[in-house]
This record gives structure tokens, C-alpha cells and sequence, in this order.
């Protein structure tokens, strides 16, 4: 009974602590703005099985399988763990048995003293790792090290427990086989002709097993503790971040259309408070965003496929969630306790200073409050640890500008690469385009790079990004390209884009595009002149009411002109028609022109004449790629165009993997550094394969491509090409008469 006694004590106040710790952590996640979950619990829980329970993004990575070993072996154990302990509360006449009936018993048993094992082997590897060899992003740290050193004993006490146990009872246990044979091993016992031999007192045997059982359950209990203050705290938030991850219903990558709610999801499109879009303290990320941070495993995936960190730009997305988590415990701990405080006072709404800002001016009648207060001695005391916390949230650092650096936001090309390897599905590019929006939207100290600002002053002047003045159409000078004036129930609305109507590289591909629709007798047509920017880079540098301007502009324009089909070739474009135009009431049937020709060729409206004898390689870009999911149709595409007289050749970082060509989120208009440059990058690896021909299915990929091609020399050798200039190379010169071709 004193076992009993203490041991249930400190299981309650380890529990009560626990508890505590947890709840605060959720408290802080809570500052965030509120989101609303449209998913079914049937969906949530299917993802938690798959994800959380199945690991199933872990198991992606070959690096990472011996953390299957540690997750699913620790589940195991935890069956042992929770037999010790209800034995420690029940008392010894306890075990699982009693519940599980002899025969499953057994196999626990045998699961449990097998999976240890298994811990222990690949905890084992995770150390030699950190110590021996070393990788990137996997330090060996003490919090690292506490972790593992934790679980290596807690899984030598388990064997230690129940190798005493045999020994003080002189039998053996033989579903426990690994147990029994560390006993021998260390001279607890022999076993002779089936005879179980112990070398030692039975009461000294039974002291020791219950030492290791007392260590065990300590290690347990502080284990428990520490978890929400380590880089573990993924253990508690992993979980809870995939149940109610936010699905993208064929929407991936889409932001959300910025707007204040009033706490009801009854009127999505109400209007917006212009000052409170982006994100300039983490009260201002959502609940679900803020509980991304405590989701991070630190596996690194996210900065090992980053193309910006690949090119020694100073953004690694495992940090910046670090720096998030950290300013939340900053941050976020000060905040509720001035929140609870103000409560006690009878103010709902207490205000406080944005960091790095002078102190929060509390209104007048708050300002009352406080000065009435402070006439009593329990007030004074409130109001003076609300001035220290408001003293004290003023002198942090800003989060943006200051702990998250201006240049880290910058460097983002939102390729998704991040958000794709997550295993716990944080949304990065949200968090850095979030903090973008406020730079631009609420600061006036002129921190938005100048490359920036001229490309939106170009949008609003010329109504494109390059501020070419001369007519949309130009590019279809002397090409039959019809208008809705001139075909105005097409089936088929071709969306142009800037880079297709003004750059030289997205001329070519738009003219061969038409070619290509025009051999296969598309019935399509053109908005010309009607046809505006449609605002991706305006958007994505963080300019988000010029955009809502601009999509809600081309919207009505669009729907004006009944089009029902939508077909692009600018990814960019793509996206943001198809799956950020909804929010403004674009409700189309958005396709990519690689989708439609693979369907031409498919069908046979397509023919290809003369195969294009070349070497090719295919370019992903992240837009239609991780944003969307088309893979195949550009492939299939390519393969075709080649028939049996060339090949098509994959490159290493290819398809979810592929990497970025450096010209996302804005940054075709920024300026950087040649050892710096992503498409540099990228064309090493391209050149590097031998191909003669890249195709890409992209006009800023093939300005990017283009120009690291030429930038090694190389541009007389290896030809970049859009798809549609790869087909339209094979095509006989007649057009065919035009017919529905709806894939």
C-alpha cells in the first residue's frame, strides 16, 4: 500500500502538471484568428489513420524509415508502460491479462519485449547519426540527445524490470524471449534442462526489479513533462494538426480571399477591414495556422527540398517555423496572462503593444478601469503585472522585420516543395506570404523591394508586369486568331496571359499553341484587349487589394462573355483562374494547354507528321505540378511528339521532387545574386542529363531555363521549348476542320 500510495500521488500531480503545460500551449494556439473546417469527421479521421497512425508521409522517405521502428515500437511499449502503471496503482496482482484474456496476453508480451528491441536498435542508429555521421538539420543537441537518451532507457529498464522479475521468481517467461535472454546474458539466472537457476536472494532480486520499475515510471512521468517544452512537442501536436488539417477540395495552394469575419461564418464575402489583412503578429495567423508550429517533427524535409535554401538564401522553412514557435512562447504566454488579467479587472478585450512598439494606449474607459483599480491593494498589484507584461511585449523584437527577416519572406519562389515533403502538412508558403501581405499592405517605411514596387506600378499603369504599352494582341499580328467578336460561343476561351501576350519566349510558345489548336480544329477565341493581368504576381508579392481589384475586374469581364471552358497556358494563370477566381465568383472549367493537347493527340485530332528526333527532358513546373497535380499530360505530350525517333529522359529531382526554376512568388522581377540564382541550379542538373531539348510547359519557366542555359554556354547545343512548340514542330502545315474536342 505505501507503493501504491506515493506512486498515485505522483502519477496525479505529474498528470495535474502535464495537463497544465498542454492546456497553457492550447491557450496560445487559440490567439489566432478563427477558421472555419468544412471536412467531414469521416474524412479527419481517415487522414489521422493514414497519416498519424499509418505514417504514411514518412514512410516517402528512406532516411526516415527508422523512425517508423521508434513510432510504432514506442506505440507498442506504451502497452507495457501501461501495465506498469495501472500495476503500480492496482498492485502487483495486476497485469493485462485480466482484461486481454491468457492467449492475447501472450502476444503482447511477445510484440512488447520484441518491439523494444526494435526501439532500441533504431535509437541507437539515430544517435551513431548525430554523432558519427552527421547529416544536415539533424544536430546532436542536448534536447536531441535528452530525447533519445530517454527513450534508450526507458526501453533498458523495461528489460531490466522483467529480467529481475525472472530472476526473483526463478522462471522465465518465454513470450518474453529478448527479456529472458538479457538475464542470462548478465548472469541473473541459467537455465538448465527447462530448470530456471537464479544467482541471486529473491528479495535483493525483487528490490532490483522494482528499482528498474521505480526508474522506468520516473522517466515516464518527466518524459511526459518535458514534451510540450522540446522539440517533441510534435508528439502532442501532429496528431490534432492532421485531424483537422484543411483540405484544399481540389483547390491546393489557392489563398484565401482576405477578409475580417465577424466571428460567423453566415456571410463569406463580407467586406474586409483593409488594415487587418496579412500578418504582422501571430495573433493575426489563424488558430490552425499557429497550430502548425507545434506539429514540426524537425525532419527537415521541408529546408532539404527548398530550392531558395538550396541556393544559400537565407530561408530555410524548418527554421522559420522554429522562430514562429518561439515567438509564440514569447510572445503568446504574455499575451494570455494580460488577456486573464484584464478579465479580472472586467475588461474583455485588453489592449497590448504590438512587439516592437511603444506601449499599447489603453482606451479611456479601460484607462478608468486601471486608475480605479489601483485604489485597492489586490487591484494594484493586477495593474502593475499588467504594465510589466505590457513593458515586457513591447520590447520583444517585431516578428516581422525583426525574428522572421524581411529578406527570409523574400527569398520564398512558392514552389510548395515544402508543404508537399511536409509529414504533418504544415502550410509554409501561407505563413510567408501572410507576413509579405503585412509588409506591404501595413508598412510605410518603404521595405517592399523596389523590383516589387515597379512591377505593380507597371500592372496598374500598362496593365501587365514587363509595362509593354503596345496592344494586347500584338503578338498575333499576322496570325488568323480569332476574338469573342468574331467567335462568340467558342468552345474553348484561350487566356493569353502577360508572359504569352508580352515577353519574346511566351510568344513563341502562345503562337505555336494557337497552331496547335487551329491543326485539330478547336473552335476557340480570344478576349484581346478585354483580357487583364490576372494579378498571381501581385497576389504572391503581397498586394493583396490591388488583387481582389483586379480578379474581381477580369470576373465579371469573363462571365459577361458566357465562356463556360477556360484553357491556359501560364501556370500561374492556370492556378489563380482555376482555383482563386471562385472566391470572386469565376465558376469555370479551367484546363492547362499540356491537359488539352494530350487529349488532341489522344483522340487523333492531333496528329504528329515528322517525330521530333531529339533527346528530351521535361521540366516540372510547380504551378501545374505540386499545385495542381498534372504530371502526366505533359509527359504524355512529349512522348508522343517524339514517337520511336527520340527519347524523353527524366531528371533526378523530378515530378512532387521537381524543383523550382526560381521565378514563383514574384521573384521573375527580382534581381539576385548569379551564385544565388534557382534556374542556375536547375539547368546544372538539366545539362548535366545530356538531353538536346528541355520542354517545359511554362513561360517563366522557359525564361528561366532559357537563361541558364545561356548563361553556361550552352545555348547553341540544348533547345528550350514549350510543349506546344515541340508539337507544333511535328505537324503537318494544313488545318482541319473544327469540332468539339472536350476532353
Amino acid at each position: 500500500m505505501p507503493k501504491q500510495f506515493a506512486f498515485a500521488i505522483l502519477v496525479v500531480a505529474a498528470h495535474a502538471l502535464f495537463f497544465y503545460n498542454v492546456w497553457r500551449f492550447a491557450r496560445v494556439a487559440a490567439l489566432g484568428r478563427p477558421v472555419f473546417l468544412r471536412e467531414t469527421w469521416g474524412e479527419r479521421i481517415d487522414s489521422l489513420l493514414r497519416f498519424f497512425f499509418g505514417q504514411r508521409k514518412v514512410m516517402e522517405e528512406r532516411s526516415s524509415w527508422h523512425h517508423l521502428a521508434i513510432y510504432w515500437g514506442f506505440l507498442t511499449v506504451s502497452l507495457a508502460t501501461t501495465e506498469m502503471l495501472l500495476s503500480g496503482l492496482l498492485g502487483e496482482w495486476f497485469d493485462l491479462g485480466v482484461v486481454l484474456g491468457p492467449r492475447l496476453y501472450d502476444f503482447v508480451r511477445l510484440a512488447v519485449d520484441v518491439a523494444n528491441l526494435a526501439v532500441l536498435a533504431a535509437v541507437t542508429w539515430a544517435i551513431v547519426r548525430r554523432v558519427v555521421i552527421k547529416p544536415p538539420f539533424v544536430p546532436a543537441n542536448l534536447d536531441a540527445m535528452l530525447i533519445l537518451g530517454a527513450i534508450t532507457t526507458l526501453v533498458l529498464t523495461h528489460y531490466g524490470h522483467q529480467a529481475w522479475k525472472m530472476a526473483a521468481t526463478a522462471t522465465v517467461d518465454p513470450m518474453m524471449p529478448v527479456a529472458a535472454t538479457a538475464g542470462r546474458l548478465l548472469g541473473l539466472f541459467d537455465v538448465r534442462d527447462g530448470a530456471v537457476t537464479s544467482h541471486f536472494d529473491p528479495t535483493w532480486a525483487h528490490v532490483a526489479s522494482e528499482a528498474h520499475w521505480w526508474a522506468h515510471m520516473s522517466i515516464i512521468l518527466a518524459f511526459l513533462n518535458y514534451l510540450p517544452f522540446s522539440k517533441h512537442i510534435h508528439v502532442l501536436g501532429s496528431g490534432p494538426n492532421i485531424l483537422l488539417r484543411i483540405r484544399d477540395n481540389g483547390r491546393r495552394g489557392a489563398m484565401p480571399k482576405r477578409r475580417l469575419f465577424d466571428g460567423s461564418p453566415d456571410d463569406p464575402e463580407a467586406e474586409p477591414l483593409f488594415e487587418n489583412w496579412g500578418v504582422g503578429k501571430i495573433e493575426d495567423f489563424s488558430w490552425k495556422s499557429l497550430l502548425d508550429n507545434y506539429a514540426c517533427t524537425e525532419c527537415a524535409r521541408c529546408t532539404t527540398y527548398c530550392p531558395a535554401y538550396a541556393t544559400q538564401k537565407p530561408l530555410s522553412p524548418m527554421h522559420l517555423i522554429h522562430d514562429l514557435k518561439d515567438e509564440m512562447k514569447d510572445r503568446g504566454f504574455r499575451l494570455v496572462e494580460l488577456r486573464d488579467l484584464g478579465k479580472k479587472l472586467g475588461i474583455e478585450a485588453i489592449s497590448a503593444p504590438a512587439p516592437g512598439t511603444m506601449e499599447a494606449e489603453p482606451d479611456p474607459e479601460e484607462d478608468r478601469i486601471l486608475q480605479e483599480a489601483r485604489a485597492t491593494a489586490d487591484g494594484r498589484e493586477v495593474v502593475e503585472r499588467i504594465e510589466k507584461l505590457r513593458s515586457e511585449l513591447a520590447a520583444l523584437p517585431p516578428l516581422v522585420g525583426g525574428r522572421i527577416k524581411d529578406e527570409t519572406l523574400w527569398a520564398c519562389t512558392t514552389c510548395g516543395a515544402c508543404m508537399d515533403a511536409c509529414p504533418v502538412f504544415i502550410d509554409h508558403p501561407m505563413k510567408i506570404l501572410e507576413m509579405r501581405t503585412h509588409i506591404v499592405l501595413n508598412d510605410e517605411t518603404g521595405r517592399t523591394p523596389g523590383e516589387l514596387t515597379r512591377m505593380k506600378n507597371n500592372v496598374d499603369r500598362a496593365g501587365n508586369p514587363w509595362g509593354v504599352a503596345e496592344p494586347r494582341l500584338a503578338w498575333a499580328k499576322d496570325l488568323e486568331v480569332p476574338t469573342l467578336a468574331d467567335c462568340p460561343d467558342p468552345e474553348y476561351l484561350l487566356f493569353v496571359g502577360c508572359a504569352g501576350a508580352y515577353s519574346d519566349v511566351g510568344q513563341k510558345a502562345t503562337r505555336a499553341l494557337v497552331k496547335c489548336l487551329q491543326a485539330a480544329g478547336v473552335r476557340f477565341a480570344v478576349l484581346g484587349e478585354d483580357e487583364g493581368c490576372t494579378g498571381d504576381p501581385v497576389r504572391r508579392m503581397g498586394d493583396e487589394m490591388t488583387f481582389q481589384l483586379m480578379a474581381q475586374a477580369n470576373v465579371d469581364t469573363i462571365n459577361a462573355t458566357g465562356v463556360r471552358k477556360i484553357v491556359a497556358s501560364c501556370p500561374h494563370c492556370f492556378h489563380t483562374l482555376k482555383n482563386e477566381y471562385p472566391q470572386f465568383g469565376g465558376a469555370w472549367e479551367v484546363i492547362h494547354h499540356s491537359q488539352l493537347i494530350a487529349h488532341l493527340l489522344e483522340t487523333g485530332r492531333l496528329r504528329v507528321d515528322d517525330p521530333l528526333a531529339a533527346k528530351v527532358t521535361y521540366h516540372d513546373s510547380c504551378y501545374i505540378g505540386r499545385w495542381n497535380g498534372v504530371y502526366d499530360a505533359p509527359r504524355a505530350v512529349i512522348e508522343r511528339a517524339v514517337g520511336g525517333a527520340g527519347t524523353l529522359t527524366e531528371l533526378r529531382r523530378t515530378r512532387e521532387h521537381g524543383f523550382c526554376c526560381g521565378a514563383g512568388g514574384a521573384r521573375m522581377w527580382m534581381e539576385e545574386a548569379p551564385e544565388q540564382r534557382v534556374n542556375l541550379n536547375r539547368t546544372e542538373e538539366i545539362l548535366a542529363s545530356g538531353a538536346d531539348t528541355v520542354a517545359v510547359a511554362c513561360p517563366f519557366c522557359k525564361t528561366m531555363v532559357s537563361d541558364g542555359v545561356k548563361h553556361h554556354g550552352k545555348d547553341e547545343d540544348v533547345a528550350v521549348l514549350d510543349i506546344a512548340e515541340v508539337v507544333a514542330r511535328t505537324l503537318p502545315d494544313a488545318p482541319r476542320a473544327q469540332a468539339e474536342v472536350s476532353p
